[in-house]
């Protein structure tokens, strides 16, 4: 599969009270990562996406970009965004989709796209969406302020201790706020969260198939004896992390 057609989703950017109204940098690298998912390993020519015919959660969809370009170029069967409640992001988000669905025919493709409201943190095992079942759970950078860093791990637990245990993809630019960074990983740990780096589709596949192996590398190479990365500190780079427990 070649990389995602993305040039004809249009967004307006918001002048919302959050920072929903923006589609950031990592939310590109994650298309680009999930374009290259194969069912076995990096796609081929003619290959279907991993992601055909699944049930995806969107954590966080700002503009609607992301989800946009996973509609439009692999056909899953169902794909819920979210966004906070507060600041008019939800509102901006409504709109930016009912601008695209018609225009790239995602209701003839079969896909059924919506959103709703998800505050993290802010639910509990009865909220309709901890009780779906999703095949994966998605987002990009979405830690910006201190309560995030806590409330983000909180409902990557919820959801992976739901029925359908989905695979979590989090795209995460490290050292934009260094503090935040550490703070996420570590409240991700006090959950008995396991967060693995994912730097291609081999690395992917390890995750998914729960390999012993990948838990084995993630000890050694990916986190220090605190259990947090180590690499923290440095250069600003954009990373794709798996999520476990």
């Amino acid at each position: 599969m070649a990389e995602w057609r993305t040039s004809h989703i249009t967004t307006s950017l918001g002048l919302i009270g959050t920072t929903g109204g923006s589609t950031w940098p990592a939310a590109r690298v994650l298309a680009s990562f999930l374009s290259r998912l194969g069912t076995n390993g990096v796609s081929q020519p003619g290959e279907e996406s991993i992601l055909r015919s699944s049930r995806i959660l969107e954590l966080g969809s700002g503009t609607g970009w992301l989800g946009l370009a996973i509609c439009t170029n692999t056909s899953p069967s169902y794909l819920l965004l979210t966004e906070q409640s507060q600041g008019g992001a939800l509102e901006h988000l409504k709109q930016n989709i009912e601008q695209n669905r018609i225009s790239h025919g995602i209701d003839a493709q079969g896909v059924v796209m919506d959103c709703c409201t998800l505050d993290f943190g802010e639910h509990d095992e009865d909220h309709p969406v901890m009780k779906a079942n999703w095949d994966f759970v998605i987002g990009s950078d979405l830690v910006y302020l201190p309560e995030l860093a806590r409330s983000l791990p909180e409902t990557w637990a919820s959801l992976l201790r739901g029925p359908s245990k989905p695979l979590i993809l989090y795209c995460h630019t490290l050292r934009r706020y260094d503090d935040l960074d550490q703070a996420l990983f570590e409240n991700a740990k006090k959950l008995s969260l396991h967060v693995f780096e994912l730097p291609d589709a081999d690395a992917f596949h390890a995750f998914a198939s729960g390999k012993q192996k990948w838990d084995q590398l993630e000890r050694a190479a990916a986190h220090g004896s605190d259990g947090v990365p180590c690499d923290l500190f440095g250069e600003q780079r954009v990373v794709v992390y798996g999520i476990s427990l």
